[in-house]
């Protein structure tokens, strides 16, 4: 999918339309610190293997996760709607 690398859109921080740019962010590594995480780590250590069922259905794609910079305020803000897909281009 093409998408632009600016869009004319709502400002959440400004409350009001303006010029934002468009950027793609990566998924990062979980961070080891927090609780659930913690927990999920001492389940799995030892001999007793995954704490919950694996999951049937695997999905072929991955939500992409899209940030818009606003141009008057430099504030961020992620898109409300995100959508499946398999390849993403941002249009310069």
């Amino acid at each position: 999918m093409k998408f632009p690398a600016q869009i004319n859109t709502h400002c959440p921080h400004c409350r009001a339309h303006s010029v934002h740019k468009v950027s793609v962010v990566k998924k990062r590594e979980r961070g080891t610190l927090s609780g659930g995480q913690r927990r999920f780590l001492g389940v799995m250590k030892g001999y007793r293997g995954f704490p919950r069922p694996k999951a049937e259905v695997i999905k072929q794609t991955k939500r992409i996760d899209i940030r818009l910079k606003c141009d008057k305020c430099k504030k961020m803000h992620t898109k409300t709607r995100t959508f499946r897909i398999k390849k993403f281009e941002l249009n310069r």
